[in-house]
């Protein structure tokens, strides 16, 4: 295994843990439930995706490169999605949203469904 390799995949691990840092800073620093589930999936998302990147480019191997592709794959696709269910389960049981919070494009949207159902 080469220096590069090696450099590549310490630099892809350190990136990931440095994005998951700030992931964990937002849990602890950010004011309501929608924002921290943002900052959470988002950032965590992509720190997933860079330590398996690593992983890929620290063993080298093509079997370690499919299983890797497939894990991306189903992290980039299922880690959104939940977040939009959470989200959505999250408004229709009245979580608060923070004060300070700008709602009016929400309640624009809730009122044109309320007309669209009658």
């Amino acid at each position: 295994m080469s220096n590069v390799t090696l450099v590549i995949s310490a630099s892809f691990v350190l990136l990931g843990s440095l994005i998951m840092l700030v992931s964990a800073i937002g849990l602890l620093r950010l004011p309501d439930f929608y924002s921290r589930l943002s900052a959470v999936t988002k950032n965590s998302t992509l720190a997933v995706l860079m330590i398996v990147i690593a992983a890929v480019f620290y063993f080298n191997n093509i079997e370690v490169l499919l299983k890797g592709l497939g894990i991306m794959f189903f992290i980039a696709l299922t880690s959104p999605t939940s977040a939009y269910v959470m989200a959505k389960a999250a408004i229709h049981i009245k979580v608060p949203f923070w004060h300070r919070t700008n709602l009016n494009d929400f309640k624009n949207d809730e009122a044109e469904k309320l007309n669209d159902d009658k």
